[in-house]
């Protein structure tokens, strides 16, 4: 029986950010998670590492705006960060929900553009920003840096484009799913002691208003389909956590989006 457990806290609030100066060598771990600089040789990781601001954000202040100029790109230190993307229609889609060692903003970067989404703190945040200019110089001395943005870039549009195909299919149960699978890759972490296994996910500051921004449901009918799930063995609920006892049923929902459970 496959189990992993899902940590519902509540909670919003804002405040302003401090940014606390250039990162030091006791703040390098900071890096060695990220996808970015798993890309680069040490001498390019230097050289951004040295260009990296470290700031802290408070709990639902908000990182950048959607349209904002993209100056920076964030790898996240400590904590968790929300991304959402305002919709034509006026809505609000929650994408992701992301955690110390993986970065955001790069798209915005890579293009020398605007910030396509919205990044807001959960809880207290620490992130790493690099400005976009630095980029661009270290690329004139070396194409590295622009191949392994892109290899970033490409890998977080196919997940966005992921979520998206998921908000057309037809069943609650099959967005909620993909919801929570979703939630359990990127800011799980291992139950025991494989690491691979991320089937725990906690510290993150995520309500089932969330929920419903990320599977396209009011949170009363992400509530009625939790306790059904419940009631199927398929998760359990107990101290606003939701411990998922049968992960194969969750994909299952997610394969067949006809299903009432």
């Amino acid at each position: 029986m496959e189990k992993a457990v899902y940590d519902a806290s509540l909670g919003r609030g804002a405040s302003q950010a401090h940014n606390t100066g250039t990162s030091s060598s006791g703040e390098s771990s900071w890096k060695e998670n990220a996808a970015l600089f798993q890309e680069l040789n040490d001498e390019l990781c230097a050289s951004l590492e040295q260009s990296a601001i470290r700031q802290t954000y408070s709990n639902g202040e908000n990182i950048y705006l959607q349209e904002d100029e993209a100056e920076f790109l964030y790898i996240i230190e400590s904590g968790h960060v929300r991304l959402s993307h305002l919709r034509e229609d006026g809505s609000t889609f929650l994408y992701a929900i992301i955690t110390a060692g993986q970065s955001f903003g790069e798209l915005g970067v890579f293009q020398r553009s605007v910030h396509a989404d919205t990044a807001c703190a959960l809880g207290d945040v620490v992130v790493h920003k690099i400005r976009r200019s630095a980029f661009h110089v270290i690329n004139e001395q070396s194409a590295e840096i622009c191949r392994a943005l892109a290899v970033v870039v490409a890998k977080h549009y196919r997940s966005y484009i992921e979520s998206t195909r998921c908000l057309s299919l037809p069943s609650l149960s099959a967005r909620l799913a993909h919801a929570l699978l979703s939630l359990l890759e990127s800011i799980g972490t291992p139950a025991g002691s494989d690491p691979r296994d991320k089937s725990v996910i906690s510290g993150a500051i995520v309500t089932q208003s969330d929920l419903g921004a990320m599977a396209r449901g009011t949170r009363s009918n992400i509530n009625r389909r939790l306790k059904e799930w419940e009631r199927a063995g398929i998760i359990k609920i107990q101290d606003r956590s939701i411990t998922v006892l049968n992960r194969t049923m969750l994909e299952r929902n997610l394969l067949n989006n006809e299903s009432n459970f």
